[in-house]
């Protein structure tokens, strides 16, 4: 299931940095030079919350910061989905899914020890489904851009973090159960 999350959560991440650019030009709510400053604007929220969540790691359960950033994350994409032709809505959401984003992949890690014996086997099982994510989810956004339309990209991303947030609520959920039983 680990490895699942994380190909959602990996998958999501490099679709909405990859995507969003286009998205934007696409809806005609910025010209190219505005939705590349937007795109910054997502990694630089991504890099500010990796920072920031350092010390909230060190104060709150793990599980309880990434259910906050899953839930950060469909906030801030439903956000843009529901108001498509803000340009404010779509500068809100891309730092707020950034910043959301920012500690999911490091605090799952440092869940996934906390629960289960990690060794460098398992570790490369979570990067293998991190990697099939960030292949087939923008792949599959793109097969759908010109079919669909550009809001695809967000209902994507929402769709796949809702998944992420299911397979982490069984996860914590199967988890502790075994734990309490071992």
């Amino acid at each position: 299931m680990m490895v699942f999350f994380f190909a959602l959560y990996v998958g999501s991440e490099v679709s909405f940095g990859g995507w969003v650019y286009t998205y934007a030009v696409a809806m005609k709510l910025m010209n190219t030079t505005t939705a590349a400053l937007m795109t910054s604007l997502f990694w630089g929220s991504l890099t500010l919350g990796r920072l920031l969540s350092i010390p909230i790691a060190s104060k709150y359960k793990l599980s309880s910061v990434v259910f906050l950033d899953v839930a950060g994350v469909l906030v801030s994409a439903g956000l843009i989905l529901l108001w498509p032709k803000s340009e404010a809505i779509i500068w809100v959401g891309t730092f707020g899914t950034g910043f959301a984003m920012a500690s999911i992949f490091p605090t799952m890690l440092s869940l996934a020890e906390s629960r289960m014996h990690i060794t460098g086997q398992v570790t490369s099982w979570f990067f293998v489904g991190g990697s099939c994510g960030s292949m087939a989810l923008p792949w599959l956004i793109g097969q759908l851009f010109e079919p669909v339309g550009p809001r695809v990209v967000m209902v994507a991303i929402l769709i796949t973090m809702s998944l992420a947030m299911a397979t982490l609520i069984t996860l914590v959920t199967y988890s502790a159960r075994t734990l309490e039983v071992s």
